[in-house]
């Protein structure tokens, strides 16, 4: 073999080396590992309860006195009726144990409001809403709640209310599921206020 035949040929290995080593890519890459089955719905029931825990802390508009009485306007509007200061004395108690959640007085929208057509109590009402978030925040206060003041905030409730169908509808459900344990509420759990009101009353908290 020539000296020019044997320059050729280790010419001709270097560029064939060279070529495959150049079209060699980063390796095998493997996929990233299945997520557990339900994984996802474990996520989502996770923010739901979550949430559910959120909305355990709105004072809603039907724990204060009426805000419009026809012939006396809202004179005790801003004060909490029975079921909101049951509701506040719970409150308290989750907070002391350590719950950092915000405590929210939902906007009220039932205050008349002068200059209108027929001037039906449905408006909302700032100055109201600002003396019941200073009765929530006292009432707290008292019951050894010492950041009440940066806590307690005005805010629409995060759970919405029913349509008067909607409401219809779960009424009629509600009452298609006693009937179909134990022959009516009656035989559910010992009558309806023993075995619904002592479970709902006793885990809601």
């Amino acid at each position: 073999m020539t000296l020019f035949n044997r320059t050729a040929g280790g010419l001709t290995l270097a560029l064939v080396a060279a070529g495959l080593v150049g079209c060699q890519g980063p390796g095998r890459i493997d996929p990233a590992p299945p997520t557990m089955l339900g994984a996802s719905v474990d996520e989502m029931n996770r923010t739901q309860e979550l949430n559910a825990e959120a909305a355990k802390y709105v004072v809603y508009q039907h724990e204060f006195e009426p805000s419009f009485v026809e012939g006396k306007g809202e004179k005790n509007a801003w004060k909490l009726n029975g079921y909101g200061e049951d509701h506040l004395k719970q409150i308290a108690a989750n907070l002391l144990r350590g719950d950092e959640l915000p405590v929210v007085v939902e906007r009220s929208q039932t205050s008349p409001k002068a200059g209108t057509d027929y001037e039906y109590p449905i408006h909302f009402n700032d100055e109201l809403d600002e003396k019941r978030r200073r009765c929530v925040v006292a009432a707290l206060t008292a019951m050894g709640v010492t950041d009440a003041e940066s806590r307690v905030v005005v805010a629409p409730a995060f759970s919405e209310g029913l349509m008067s169908s909607e409401a219809a509808a779960a009424y009629q459900r509600g009452m298609n599921y006693g009937r179909g344990y134990g022959g009516g509420y009656g035989g559910f759990g010992g009558g309806f206020g023993g075995g619904f009101g002592g479970g709902f009353g006793g885990g809601f908290f």
